[in-house]
């Protein structure tokens, strides 16, 4: 990460208006207001909110090679994040016809993490939205057919179905991984 991405940052959390960073990788020394931020970050009670909150305080910088995590800050704070890794599902032989691919592996943009911030006036939905923009904008380097995402528990399974549509992979989990087509999305 260069010296302009730090500022970028720094920029972020000055500015009262929303803006959209990368976090950086361990081995960068993060401007304190990210530090700051990420610190006071509340997903709220619900376990899978608990989950993603200690993950972005602990874990989403040290994450930098195997995920990239993108933060929503608004009144220089952490409004909310999510972070994507490349991944693969399985998917029904129906399913891959509808979608017009062959193997049972699809490649996949995985939703690793995403939460938004208990007292931010941001919907859960503007971050889905813009996860889905990053990933096809990697799918037109990277051949990505799906949005996948890994359900914490029950709860939040029924709440991808219900309020984005995520359909069962063909897994053989208990809990499958839950996909959609990334151009249904946007």
């Amino acid at each position: 990460m260069t010296g302009s991405n730090v500022e970028e940052i720094a920029a972020a959390f000055a500015d009262p208006e929303p803006s959209w960073v990368t976090l950086p990788p361990a081995d960068v020394e993060a401007p304190v207001q990210l530090r700051d931020a990420l610190d006071t970050f509340d997903a709220g009670e619900r376990p899978a909110a608990d989950a993603a909150a200690r993950w972005l305080k602990t874990q989403a910088l040290g994450a930098y090679q195997t995920a990239r995590t993108r933060l929503l800050v608004v009144e220089h704070r952490v409004a909310g994040f999510y972070s994507l890794a490349s991944a693969q599902v399985a998917l029904s032989q129906h399913d891959r016809r509808r979608l017009g691919v062959d193997p049972v592996q699809v490649p996949a943009a995985l939703v690793a993490w995403i939460a938004k911030d208990a007292g931010a006036d941001t919907d859960g939905k503007t971050l889905l939205l813009h996860a889905a923009a990053t990933a096809r904008r990697a799918a037109a380097l990277q051949a990505t057919a799906v949005m996948v995402v890994d359900p914490f528990d029950a709860e939040t399974t029924m709440m991808w179905r219900a309020r984005f549509g995520f359909r069962s992979s063909a897994e053989p989990a208990e809990r499958k991984r839950l996909w959609l087509p990334l151009q249904v999305l946007g």
